[in-house]
């Protein structure tokens, strides 16, 4: 009697990122799966990006940045872990990585320019009625789902919800001042930055779909690339291609062909962890025959913005030392004063963007309270971050400190200067041909049946043409191509897909986060391990 021999199932992870690194370390666990993973860039990580030699010690001799500053690891990417607790399955990669986290909680608020600092019961008073509003928008969503229309934006709401709590009485519940609502109309662009999504554009009806793990949410303060690093030590057994861009993914009934810029690699499935904003881009030339119409209607409808972060080295610190956070708040009258613009010899773009972004919540992180050391982060998104990123690192500097010269006018006089950062690094994920942007949200006209759509593999099916001509049948709405004796169509295939798909944006509960592409990157290697091998 002889034994059956299995033959080995090839696999090709497509993107080395959080989603991809966990799937490939999954899948190498099994003798009989070989694994093939290609990253586009020369590094692993994806938007989890740690730079620890970005400040050479020269330039602390050279004082161009502040005295420790080469010893700080930079997180460009993620920075934050979103519920500090056993139940997030980041939690034991973070214990194995020693990775440091820093709680953050004090923040410093300016109502407008020209005007001081809030006392902090008067800030602590307007983020309590923001997160309340928040609170009570999502619960909303929540019980009233089915009749809430589908191009409801969270900005429709929150005007409504605002006017209703127009009482002239002072002492009635519920009121508030038309200074407090002023306040609470900039301060909950919070929701529009920590989701790159506008106000007008967040769909109201899903408001409460993205899921939290409890615990602190903590910045990461000795990088997070210890995360991909505790990953990477898991794919002893799996080929890693870095630099390998990917450019057609051609399918079909018995395999997969991925061609690169360094040829064609076999398999017999493809797991794609590529971030949704390169979907957008690039998902109709990529894929062979194209994805079925269920893939295209969630790579078009979701949202995917841009997170953009600017790292601002000052000689010395002229902010209170112990805040974490500083906020300004915008209102119709944030406009750049014209003798500042002209004090800083701003451009027409480095103007607009400048515009733009005083328009938004401007804010910064200090990091002052983690390293003892003259750093403020600051950030901007969706237009005002794609504006910042066509701006070069000097006139993106330029621009802060313009917008810091509206609140701090010392920044503007000859003495103010010794104040002004000689050194800033900035991002740039809008631009970057492999991210495309930051991270995913639920617009209007969009919804999580759009993330679950990804959860589903897609297979092939050849179908011979009909009369012989180019006509053949076509199951409802999925998406085919032809050849001159057949057509090859893909369609949604549970049980013998080809191609795969993980990455944040294919988290229903968890979407825009570290965890949410590791849960989904685990979850797809599951299933490709659950089809078995072939024989």
């Amino acid at each position: 009697m002889t034994s059956m021999t299995v033959q080995a199932k090839r696999v090709i992870v497509v993107g080395g990122g959080i989603a991809g690194i966990a799937a490939a370390a999954e899948l190498s666990k099994n003798p009989n799966i070989h694994v093939t993973l290609l990253e586009a860039r020369d590094r692993l990580g994806g938007r989890v990006q740690t730079h620890r030699t970005l400040i050479p010690a020269s330039f602390e001799s050279s004082n161009l940045v502040p005295q420790g500053s080469s010893a700080i690891a930079f997180d460009f990417g993620a920075s934050w872990v979103h519920g500090l607790d056993p139940s997030n399955p980041l939690f034991p990669l973070l214990k194995t990585g020693l990775v440091e986290y820093h709680h953050t909680y004090t923040d410093l608020m300016f109502y407008a320019p020209g005007q001081p600092a809030l006392p902090t019961e008067e800030s602590d008073y307007y983020w309590k009625v923001v997160w309340d509003l928040l609170d009570e928008a999502q619960a909303y969503a929540a019980e009233h789902r089915e009749s809430i229309p589908e191009e409801m934006s969270f900005l429709q709401w929150l005007t409504e919800y605002l006017e209703k709590r127009q009482i002239i009485d002072p002492k009635a519940e519920g009121y508030l001042s038309e200074k407090v609502k002023e306040a609470v109309r900039g301060l909950v662009l919070y929701w529009a930055d920590e989701n790159a999504i506008p106000l007008k554009d967040a769909s109201m009806k899903y408001m409460d779909a993205e899921e939290v793990f409890p615990g602190e949410h903590c910045f990461v303060s000795n990088g997070y690339d210890r995360v991909v690093k505790v990953l990477a030590s898991k794919l002893r057994n799996a080929r890693v291609l870095l630099e390998h861009v990917v450019e057609k993914i051609d399918y079909s009934e018995s395999e997969v062909k991925v061609v690169t810029n360094h040829g064609t690699f076999h398999a017999d499935q493809v797991l794609i962890t590529l971030p949704l904003g390169v979907l957008k881009a690039q998902s109709h030339s990529l894929f062979c025959p194209p994805l079925p119409s269920t893939k295209q209607h969630a790579i078009a409808h979701l949202g995917f913005g841009t997170m953009f972060k600017i790292l601002l080295f000052f000689p010395s610190c002229f902010w209170p030392p112990g805040v974490h956070f500083i906020n300004f708040l915008p209102s119709a009258s944030t406009i750049p004063n014209t003798d500042l613009v002209a004090y800083f010899s701003l451009s027409d773009q480095q103007r607009e963007a400048l515009t733009v972004y005083m328009k938004d919540l401007a804010n910064y992180s200090s990091l002052m309270p983690v390293y003892n050391i003259s750093i403020l982060i600051g950030y901007a998104t969706n237009h005002a971050a794609e504006l910042m990123e066509r701006l070069s690192d000097e006139e993106a500097r330029m621009v802060y400190l313009c917008q810091l010269a509206h609140y701090y006018p010392t920044l503007a006089t000859l003495e103010g200067k010794e104040f002004w950062p000689k050194m800033s690094f900035m991002t740039r994920w809008n631009q970057d041909p492999f991210a495309r942007g930051s991270y995913t949200s639920i617009p209007v006209g969009a919804s999580p049946r759009d993330i679950e759509a990804f959860e589903i593999p897609v297979g092939a099916r050849v179908y011979e043409q009909l009369d012989g001509n180019n006509d053949y049948e076509q199951d409802g709405d999925d998406s085919y191509s032809s050849s001159s004796t057949a057509a090859v169509m893909a369609v949604d295939d549970l049980e013998a897909g080809r191609v795969f798909f993980a990455g944040e944006h294919t988290s229903k509960a968890h979407f825009a986060s570290v965890q949410g592409a590791l849960i989904t990157g685990r979850r797809e290697a599951a299933k490709i391990l659950g089809q078995g091998s072939f024989f």
